[in-house]
């Protein structure tokens, strides 16, 4: 039997909905404002610095407490993905990164070790998750009320 073979009571009770032209096919691509898109840069690029800070220190930071680490950035990603959804709810993911951001330096005395090489990140990463916090609301709130215009659509050569 093919791979993606299904008996055909099967097939006409559930059908498969597939792309039959893909050069046809429009990709989901919300239209956002440039702030929007440059606040994901910011997002992203912060992202890849704690990332990197996990990796570079994964020993010192220790078995437990990676994957309280791991949370955070799973938690992180979901925030900013659904700002850039242009979800309502990005507000509420917001601010529980913003708490678990903040739950963590308390706890921890600030953020896994980092402070003892930079004594002035936790500083900086509370102000960080705070002013994160605001500008998400400012987004829901007010720019993704307005209308956007689309991107520019990438062309393959």
């Amino acid at each position: 039997m093919p791979t993606g073979w299904r008996p055909n009571d099967v097939a006409d009770k559930y059908p498969v909905y597939k792309i039959d032209d893909v050069y046809q096919f429009e990709k989901y691509n919300p239209a956002a404002s440039p702030l929007l898109y440059a606040w994901s840069w910011v997002q992203v690029s912060v992202l890849l610095l704690m990332i990197s800070w996990l990796f570079g220190n994964l020993a010192s930071i220790g078995s437990p407490t990676m994957f309280v680490y791991g949370f955070y950035v799973f938690i992180y990603v979901y925030a900013f993905t659904e700002l850039m959804s242009k979800n309502k709810y990005a507000i509420v993911w917001e601010f529980l990164k913003t708490i678990a951001g903040i739950g963590i330096i308390y706890y921890y005395g600030g953020w896994f070790g980092a402070d003892e090489s930079m004594p002035w990140i936790t500083t900086v990463l509370t102000v960080y998750l705070i002013l994160s916090f605001i500008v998400t609301t400012w987004f829901v709130l007010y720019d993704l009320r307005k209308p956007a215009v689309k991107s520019i659509a990438v062309q393959n050569a």
